[in-house]
């Protein structure tokens, strides 16, 4: 934003947002999502450095382009497919042409064309930035599941923004499986120039359901990230979800899981490696809300040349509660004397027959590892790079799918090599 502005920064892409909001609204089927949302962004502060959840993480980086500006698609290759049916997105919008969906997934999209669309629009979205992109829908999809259906190959949503300026883009996905259905999901982020991605998703799991869940995001360096992911398991289903993240000018990811059926259970897992003067923040809320739920969390974090990494986990056990189960793991490693590492685990507990656990680590490579790979002849960056892809291969060879894994190795050790200091 340009330095002599008078407002507060947070005011102005307050400002901003409700510009284009207001600008958006047309008579279709999504109107009331827009104007509820609008309602909700007219009386919301955008977040700045007093709001908690944000203290560590600045929007100094956000330009009038930014905002101002609906990024304009490029003429740009697309990555290679990870599975046999792919849907595409560029810069939020559907590409029919480009797009081969499996013959037992209902696709709706959320253009306005549909009552469904409204209809299924969700309220648990808490933040603003969740709001603007709900003020501002005008195309997404949503992948509907019938009972008692298995799809048998991944599913891959491919969500390229692109464009030669600053500029930013809405993302939407819903994906809605029926009871004791079974699907593979690969949510898969690219962008190619200085991008605004502003993504929000949402997984809501049927009983018995099983949902395996890849959250992929390797973007452009100069790129910018804000998503939203809500997760919403059902009565004794199984979610999966991992998640890969490369640092880029900023990277916020807020999670939120709802446990609000008995029985159900969440594994969520995560890489994430900051490169260059890089910035990823992960914002991650478990709400158990109901009896005998059960949910993990580990997520590892790398840090090079002079990245930042933000970890705020959060556990919620309401009352009433009982016989919740929930662990949470932060594990990080700097690479680097000038990369940072803040984290920080919550528990909120209100219901006493619970077993919950709770724990962060920081530290650096070893020494002694890497006295030892050097005697062995490795230079000194390979030596890092291997110790780096040691202290992260535990989950990546956990995954369900290693077609998955495959790919994401090589991205790793690229991860890993950006995160050297420059010379």
């Amino acid at each position: 934003m340009s330095a002599t502005a008078q407002e507060p920064l947070n005011v102005q892409l307050k400002q901003q947002a409700l510009a284009l909001a207001r600008a958006g609204l047309r008579e279709d089927a999504l109107q009331p999502v827009r104007r509820d949302a609008l309602a909700l962004l007219e009386h919301t502060e955008f977040p700045d450095k007093r709001t908690e959840q944000w203290k560590y993480t600045s929007l100094q980086v956000l330009t009038a382009g930014h905002l101002a500006r609906v990024a304009r698609a490029t003429e740009a290759p697309l990555p290679a497919p990870l599975a046999t049916h792919r849907l595409v997105l560029i810069n939020g919008h559907y590409q029919p042409a480009l797009s081969q969906l499996p013959d037992n997934i209902t696709l709706t999209r959320f253009d306005g064309s549909s009552a469904l669309s409204a209809e299924t629009a969700s309220d648990t979205l808490r933040t603003p930035f969740a709001w603007w992109n709900n003020a501002t829908l005008h195309d997404g999809l949503q992948l509907s599941i019938a009972d008692d259906t298995v799809i048998d190959a991944p599913v891959e949503v491919l969500l390229l923004a692109t464009d030669d300026a600053p500029s930013h883009c809405q993302t939407r996905l819903r994906v809605q499986l029926g009871r004791h259905s079974r699907a593979t999901l690969i949510e898969r982020y690219a962008a190619i120039g200085p991008v605004l991605t502003n993504a929000v998703t949402e997984l809501v799991a049927g009983a018995g359901s099983q949902l395996t869940h890849y959250r992929l995001q390797a973007e452009h360096p100069e790129s910018l990230h804000i998503g939203t992911l809500v997760i919403a398991p059902g009565r004794d289903s199984n979610v999966q979800s991992f998640q890969l993240m490369q640092g880029n000018v900023l990277r916020r990811n807020d999670v939120r899981a709802i446990m609000a059926e008995s029985g159900a259970s969440l594994t969520m897992s995560g890489i994430f490696v900051g490169r260059g003067n890089s910035h990823i923040d992960n914002q991650i809320t478990v709400e158990h809300r109901v009896p005998h739920c059960h949910s993990e969390q580990l997520f590892k974090g790398m840090a090079g040349d002079t990245a930042r990494l933000v970890f705020n986990g959060r556990i919620h056990i309401f009352e009433g509660a009982k016989g919740t189960n929930a662990e949470l793991s932060n594990k990080n490693l700097l690479l680097t004397p000038g990369a940072e590492v803040d984290t920080k685990p919550e528990l909120e507990i209100y219901n006493d027959d619970v077993k919950c656990s709770h724990g962060t680590t920081c530290g650096q490579l070893d020494a002694q590892s890497l006295f030892y790979l050097r005697s062995r002849g490795i230079e000194a960056a390979e030596a890092k790079r291997m110790l780096g892809f040691g202290f992260v291969n535990e989950l990546l060879s956990a995954l369900p799918d290693q077609a998955v894994a495959e790919w994401a190795r090589p991205w790793l050790e690229q991860a890993l090599t950006e995160a050297e200091p420059a010379k």
